[in-house]
């Protein structure tokens, strides 16, 4: 079964005049209905799940709504109504983006996404949708996936990063288990200016770390920098640690990479989790 979420749009004129009488004659909203999701499956594929949705108007990513959490169910109904407001003109250009979360006490994990063109819509009259999310990381693939949670706090000019945990992980050697920890590196014009990592688990595929780190970063250097997320095998020789596989997310990586910093910069303060292939 495909995870689906049912929304309804519409576009009407806004009741501005009365408020404003020197707004625009052609200024509307845009009328969205996240209406209810169906079969959602979350970090943990054997649990129920507590979710929310964020809505944006693209390319406008500053402007966003969200719906409460509903919770331990994998098919919420939210119910809930947003206005955006739009010009006629704009109509034929923008869309909305529709971001689906699995939350918990540790993270805010994206487990679905979907994108809808206005143009596609009749607008003339409400119009229904049922949109199949795409999968965000939930099959393991190649060396492995390790998920971890992204924060800034602008205030204290703080970025966080939660390693949460690891899966589906492939040692040298073909071994079944390994004793893996992380580290996570802070770049700047291709140099490492900042390491920490976390604790070792014992022979283990499927390691469970939960462990913040947070580096001091101001915010005009957010632009110029990347984090470099290393799983990385113990040696049972004494040797040097080996690589399992990495992640690099930032302002210059691509992909999911880039949509999650992209994610943490549209919603400061909020730790945004993601799933995230291993590359060597």
């Amino acid at each position: 079964m495909f995870k689906v979420l049912r929304a309804k749009v519409a576009y009407q004129p806004a009741m501005v005049e009365r408020y404003c009488p020197l707004a625009p004659r052609d200024a509307a909203d845009l009328e969205v209905v996240v209406i209810d999701g169906n079969d959602l499956v979350g970090p943990d594929p054997l649990a129920l799940v507590d979710s929310y949705v964020r809505v944006f108007l693209l390319p406008d990513k500053s402007t966003n709504m969200q719906t409460r959490v509903c919770r331990r169910t994998n098919n919420p109904t939210y119910r809930e109504r947003f206005l955006f407001a739009l010009e006629e003109e704009e109509v034929r250009v923008r869309c909305l983006a529709f971001y689906m979360y699995a939350s918990d006490k540790f993270t805010n994990t994206l487990i679905g996404e979907v994108t809808l063109k206005l143009a596609d819509l009749d607008l003339s009259a409400p119009a229904s949708a049922l949109l199949t999310l795409t999968d965000t990381g939930q099959r393991g693939v190649g060396y492995g996936e390790i998920m971890f949670s992204l924060s800034y706090l602008p205030t204290a000019e703080r970025l966080t990063v939660v390693v949460v945990k690891a899966r589906s992980l492939q040692f040298s050697g073909d071994k079944n288990s390994g004793d893996p920890f992380v580290k996570v590196y802070v770049l700047q014009n291709g140099k490492k200016v900042m390491k920490k990592k976390t604790s070792m688990k014992k022979d283990t595929r499927t390691p469970v770390f939960n462990e913040a780190m947070i580096f001091s970063v101001p915010a005009p250097a957010l632009h110029n920098i990347q984090l470099r997320v290393t799983v990385a095998e113990q040696s049972n020789d004494g040797g040097p640690a080996k690589s399992v596989g990495h992640v690099i997310v930032g302002t210059q990586a691509t992909g999911k990479a880039l949509s999650h910093w992209n994610q943490m910069m549209s919603a400061l303060r909020k730790p945004i989790g993601m799933w995230h292939p291993l590359r060597k």
